[in-house]
C-alpha cells in the first residue's frame, strides 16, 4: 500500500547523511560565524599592518586559522548540545554552552597551531575571536527562537483516539514551534469533545476545506497503519494544496528522533529501506574502531592502573570482570569492564543494574561517573565483537525477557552493540521493561539512520556527555 510517499521519501533523503536540516544549517552558521569572528579580530588587531614577525602566523596562515577555528567552533557546539534542536529554549543556559563551546575551541585552536605551525596566535587575536565568537553564536540563536516562535507550524491531527492525544502530549512537552489545532475524526461520540483546548472536528467538511480554513501547515493521521481508500483521497487532496502530510511514526521520527516502536508494524522495517551493509560505510567504521580502540587503551592505561589499585585496596575480588552478551545477530560474546561492585552482587541471579544501586562499591561510583569501568571494552572493539556507536549490548537473560514483552525488541541486533549510542544520550539511566521500550525508539531510530554523520554527532555529544559526569 502506497503510504504517504512524498513525506517519506524527504525524510529518507535527510536521513542519507543524518543531517537534519536544523543541525545541519546551525553546524554551518556556527562555523561560518567563527570564521569571520576570527578575520574580523585579525582586521582590528594592531599586528594587522605589519609584516609577519618571528613565532606568529604569516597572513596566509591567518585564513587556515581561521577556518580551523570554524571547524573546532563548529564540533564544540556540537559538543556542548548547542545543535539539539530539542534543548531546552533557555537563554542563560545557551550562553554558557556557547562560552564553554568558545573557550574549548580557543584551547585547542591554540594547541593545533603551535603544534602544527610551531608558531603562536597573539592574545588579542584569541580574545577578539572569543568575544566576537560568543556574541556572534549568542545573537544568531536568539534570533532564530525569535523568527520560529512568530511563525509556529500549525498541525491537524486525523484521528482523536489514544494516538492522536500521544502526539499532542509529545508535542506539548517538546516546546518546539509546533502547534496541535485540532483534531478530526470520524467517530460521532468523539464530535463535539475536545482534548484539552483543542475541539474534535466531524468529517462532514472535507480534509482539504479543514486544512484551508485553519491554515494548516501539517496533518498528521493518527488512525492507524491500515488507511481506507477515503481517508487516502483526502489526505492526497490535501497534500495536492501544499500541506504536508505524515503519519503518526513519520513525524515522530521527523521530530522528535525516535521511532514509536508501539506504533509500527513488521512493514516499518521493509518500508525503511535499511542500508546495514554498505561496504563504503562499514569499511570506514571499521577504522575508525580500530584507530580509537587503539588510542583510548593507550591513553587510558595510566589511569586503568591506579583504578586497578584502587579496586583491590577497597575490596575484595577481581579487577576485571565479563558478562556474556548478546551481540550481532544474536550472537553472544564475552564484554569486559572493571569491577565497579561487590564481588557477591549477583548472589541471587541476574539483576537489573539501576541508577544509585547499593551493590557499587566507592571506588566503582567513581568509575562509573567517568565511564572508566567502560574502557577495557575497546579490547571488544577491537575484537569486532562491538563498534564504537550502536545500541548497548544486553545479556541473554534479559533480551529473553524482553523479546517475549517487547515487539521488535531482537531487531535491535542488525546491527553490532556500541559503546555508546543514540538511546543513551537521549535517555537516562533505565532499569525496567518500560525503560527498555524507550531506549528501543532510540535503537531503532539509530538502525534506520545509521550513518557517519550520525555517528559522528553520537562521539561529538558523548564527549560533552563525559564533561558533565553523566551516567
Amino acid at each position: 500500500m502506497v503510504r504517504f510517499l512524498v513525506a517519506e521519501k524527504s525524510t529518507r533523503v535527510v536521513a542519507s547523511a543524518h543531517w537534519t536540516p536544523g543541525v545541519a544549517a546551525l553546524f554551518l552558521v556556527d562555523g561560518s560565524l567563527a570564521f569571520l569572528a576570527m578575520c574580523s579580530a585579525y582586521a582590528f588587531s594592531p599586528y594587522f599592518h605589519v609584516l609577519a614577525q618571528p613565532n606568529r602566523l604569516p597572513h596566509f596562515g591567518q585564513v587556515g586559522a581561521s577556518v580551523l577555528f570554524g571547524l573546532l567552533i563548529a564540533a564544540t557546539s556540537q559538543i556542548f548540545g548547542l545543535h539539539n534542536p530539542l534543548q531546552a529554549r533557555q537563554v542563560w543556559p545557551m550562553f554558557i554552552r556557547c562560552l564553554g563551546s568558545v573557550l574549548l575551541a580557543i584551547g585547542g585552536l591554540a594547541v593545533l597551531v603551535f603544534a602544527v605551525f610551531y608558531s603562536r596566535i597573539g592574545r588579542y587575536i584569541l580574545a577578539g575571536s572569543a568575544f566576537y565568537t560568543l556574541a556572534l553564536m549568542a545573537g544568531a540563536r536568539l534570533l532564530i527562537w525569535r523568527q520560529s516562535e512568530q511563525r509556529h507550524q500549525r498541525i491537524l491531527l486525523l484521528g482523536a483516539g489514544r494516538t492522536g492525544q500521544e502526539v499532542k502530549a509529545v508535542i506539548k512537552q517538546s516546546g518546539l514551534p509546533l502547534d496541535v489545532v485540532a483534531f478530526v475524526d470520524h467517530n460521532p461520540q468523539l464530535v463535539g469533545q475536545a482534548v484539552g483546548d483543542n475541539a474534535i472536528l466531524g468529517s462532514r467538511l472535507a480534509l482539504k476545506d479543514r486544512c484551508l480554513d485553519l491554515q494548516i501547515d501539517e496533518v498528521v493521521a493518527c488512525i492507524g497503519r491500515k488507511v481506507s481508500e477515503e481517508a487516502m483521497t483526502q489526505l492526497l487532496e490535501c497534500l495536492s494544496l501544499g500541506v504536508r502530510v505524515s503519519d503518526y511514526a513519520s513525524f515522530v521520527e521527523r521530530n522528535f528522533f525516535q521511532v514509536p516502536v508501539e506504533n509500527i508494524g513488521g512493514e516499518w522495517f521493509l518500508q525503511a529501506d535499511l542500508e546495514l551493509t554498505h561496504p563504503f560505510y562499514l569499511g570506514v567504521k571499521r577504522l575508525g574502531d580500530v584507530l580509537a580502540a587503539l588510542a583510548g587503551l593507550t591513553l587510558s592505561s595510566p589511569l586503568l592502573a591506579l583504578a586497578a589499585l584502587a579496586l583491590k585496596l577497597e575490596s575484595r575480588g577481581p579487577i576485571l570482570y565479563s558478562q556474556v552478551r548478546t551481540g550481532l545477530h544474536n550472537r553472544p560474546f564475552k564484554i569486559w569492564k572493571l569491577r565497579t561492585m561487590r564481588a557477591d552482587a549477583e548472589k541471587d541471579g541476574p539483576q537489573w543494574a539501576e541508577g544509585g544501586d547499593r551493590r557499587v562499591t566507592h571506588v566503582g561510583r567513581i568509575l562509573r561517573r567517568t565511564r572508566l569501568d567502560e574502557v577495557p571494552q575497546f579490547w571488544n572493539i577491537l575484537r569486532g565483537e562491538m563498534s564504537l556507536v550502536g545500541p548497548r549490548p544486553e545479556r541473554p537473560e534479559f533480551v529473553e525477557k524482553l523479546s517475549r514483552e517487547i515487539s521488535f525488541y531482537n531487531q535491535r541486533h542488525l546491527v553490532k552493540p556500541g559503546l555508546t549510542g543514540w538511546a543513551q544520550l537521549n535517555y537516562s539511566y533505565g532499569a525496567s521493561a518500560e525503560d527498555a521500550t524507550n531506549k528501543l525508539k532510540y535503537d531503532l531510530y539509530y538502525i534506520k539512520y545509521t550513518s557517519l554523520g550520525l555517528d559522528f554527532q553520537i562521539i561529538l555529544r558523548t564527549a560533552g556527555a563525559l564533561m558533565k559526569g553523566s551516567r
